[in-house]
């Protein structure tokens, strides 16, 4: 209940169980770890091939 920042009211009359599962289930959580930025396809591509050429050697 705190941790949406619901009233009692709200989640004893007003939501419904079932909203309240989906709601603490798409809470949002803190990120951990490293972050993973995006990369084109482009970018895969040359990567993938500096990696053949380096594994050959």
């Amino acid at each position: 209940m705190e941790a949406l920042g619901l009233t009692y009211d709200e989640v004893v009359h007003k939501i419904p169980f079932r909203n309240l599962l989906v709601m603490q289930r798409d809470k949002i959580h803190p990120l951990t770890g490293v972050k993973v930025n995006k990369t084109t396809g482009k970018e895969m591509a040359e990567r993938r091939r500096r990696n053949k050429r380096n594994s050959k050697e």
